[in-house]
């Protein structure tokens, strides 16, 4: 194996995947490696925790081909101090030999027999997407996501491919206190039959580091794998099994009262209110007056003081009183786009919808406080 490259291109690709060797609990040392592969004119550098795998190509001139897996940490942080400068590497027995214009080292490494195989997915059905619009709606969801591995089908988001006469994707996240639902558009979706899958928040979290603003992803099913591609990289992962919730049963089909407010406005008062709510509670009360068209946000903790905002709204529907979390309230405030928000509210019992008014295709969900 012999082979060279720009620094700057292999210092990119270790960027990509680097960090996920070494994420997984297991005990295998191999996990902590990355393979090198070199190829005709290309270097795949792997990396895997065993529930995800990303592979990414870099150009290389290749004079012999041929694979070793290094230390990812070590062989990473090496070569991002090394200056923007052609990179020769050999591998001579076990070991790798890096040389620069006027440095050298070696890095012992360890067999690629034993590097985990990568399943392969065969590249038939797809769905194709901007990456922006793709990126763009999976950071409006994964903060909805659960952490708990108690309910392992809400460990993960809900992806429902419609048939391509629709080309929709919709994307659903939930902890079961709030949950998004966000509906975008696909370029080509060539699934024969609706499809549904869940896929893990961690392998959420890597595409959406991986991906960037220009191009196209590609999606990919298997029976229980899931590939993303994106320009030269593939990301592998498992797909959670389990039935997601019917969410839409929570959707509140009649709606009470509707407030249309500025966002910014609604966000520094509901922070504002927060300091002053019940610690592990986290409680703020909305007063909703709609022949006044005032918003009354309102915190009480007795063991610090109180607060109040009135704020001006264009209000529909009656006069309406609810209780909600107000960190859940930011989270969904900082993810709606547009400068406006539509607030659906039924009653003090039911979940209220949170809307951005420039957009239709996404909800954000939240469940009140009820009242001892």
């Amino acid at each position: 194996m012999k082979f060279s490259c720009l620094q700057e291109n292999i210092s990119k690709g270790l960027s990509i995947n680097s960090h996920l060797a070494g994420s997984s609990r297991t005990s295998l040392p191999i996990l902590n490696n990355l393979l090198l592969s070199a190829e005709k004119g290309v270097l795949k550098i792997s990396a895997t925790n065993l529930e995800i795998a990303i592979e990414t190509k870099i150009r290389a001139k290749t004079e012999k081909k041929g694979e070793i897996t290094i230390p990812a940490q070590i062989f990473t942080n090496y070569i991002n101090l090394l200056p923007n400068e052609p990179l020769n590497f050999e591998k001579i027995k076990e070991e790798l030999i890096i040389k620069s214009k006027n440095q050298k080292a070696k890095i012992k490494g360890i067999s690629s027999e034993e590097f985990p195989i990568i399943p392969q997915i065969e590249k038939k059905e797809k769905t194709i997407i901007k990456s922006k619009i793709f990126k763009e709606s999976l950071e409006k969801t994964i903060f909805t996501i659960s952490s708990s591995e108690i309910r392992n089908e809400l460990s993960g988001a809900l992806f429902s491919f419609n048939t391509p006469k629709e080309n929709k994707l919709t994307i659903v996240g939930t902890d079961s206190y709030r949950l998004t639902e966000n509906q975008i558009k696909t370029e080509e979706l060539s699934f024969s039959d609706k499809k549904e899958i869940i896929i893990p928040v961690k392998t959420l979290q890597e595409i959406s580091r991986i991906l960037e603003d220009d191009g196209n992803v590609e999606i990919y099913l298997s029976e229980n794998q899931i590939l993303f591609t994106y320009k030269e990289t593939e990301l592998f992962s498992r797909i959670i099994n389990g039935t997601y919730p019917d969410y839409k049963q929570t959707i509140p089909k009649t709606i009470n009262t509707e407030i249309l407010i500025n966002k910014q406005e609604l966000l520094r008062t509901v922070k504002a209110a927060g300091f002053f709510s019940k610690i592990g509670i986290n409680d703020i009360n909305f007063k909703i007056l709609s022949k006044n068209n005032k918003l009354v946000v309102s915190s009480l903790n007795n063991q610090i003081g109180e607060n109040e905002a009135i704020l001006s709204a264009d209000i529909k529907g009656k006069d309406n009183e609810i209780v909600f979390n107000y960190r859940y309230l930011i989270d969904g405030l900082m993810n709606l786009p547009g400068d406006e928000v539509k607030i659906e509210i039924v009653d003090d019992d039911t979940p209220g919808l949170i809307k951005p008014t420039n957009n239709q295709s996404y909800l954000y969900l939240i469940m009140p406080i009820k009242n001892n």
